[in-house]
């Protein structure tokens, strides 16, 4: 009996995830939002029907990696608006925690959380996916998957630049956020 391609990288990674246990709550890093800030924005949401974001209807971006896998510029952005962007000179509006999640619920959670940044006109996300210190074959699932759909997935034109986030030894990421021009 013959596996496909497909079928041997799903075999390989749910027998990688099977040792993965969630993080205690008691350990977990939330975001900085209040939920009174939450229930502000969609108050403003409902008020002034700002359409949702939807892949579909997404500027058209491209990001390349610039230098190394990690590091993600869509085109026209300057050099130094990334390096500011490395050296935290911007600051963040949001913080997403994916650890303890498998890669789908990363990616969901990752989707929800760049829409509702996007519909607040956030302009910084930060995102701890981990190193993959914890991975049974030391692969970085979490990480590799994250960058991978923020620089091909169905949102990467509103992205404008990845870069690890400073201090977190490739732990976590910053992304600069398209700004809506019509807000």
């Amino acid at each position: 009996m013959s596996h496909s391609k497909d079928d041997l990288f799903t075999d390989l990674f749910a027998d990688a995830m099977q040792q993965v246990q969630p993080i205690p709550k008691t350990d977990k890093v939330t975001s900085s939002a209040t939920p009174v800030k939450k229930k502000i924005k969609k108050d403003i949401h409902q008020k002034t029907n700002k359409p949702l974001y939807h892949a579909s209807t997404q500027p058209k971006a491209t990001l390349k990696e610039e230098g190394s896998a990690w590091v993600l510029r869509a085109n026209g952005i300057a050099p130094d608006v990334l390096k500011k962007l490395s050296c935290g000179q911007f600051p963040i509006n949001h913080s997403i925690d994916l650890h303890g999640m498998t890669r789908d619920q990363a990616i969901s959670e990752l989707e929800h959380t760049l829409q509702s940044s996007l519909q607040a006109s956030d302009r910084v996300l930060c995102i701890i996916h981990g190193r993959g210190l914890h991975s049974l074959d030391g692969r970085a699932i979490l990480k590799n998957s994250v960058y991978q759909w923020l620089k091909a997935g169905p949102m990467s034109g509103y992205i404008l630049a990845v870069t690890p986030a400073p201090n977190t030894a490739g732990g976590s990421c910053l992304v600069l956020l398209r700004r809506d021009k019509h807000t």
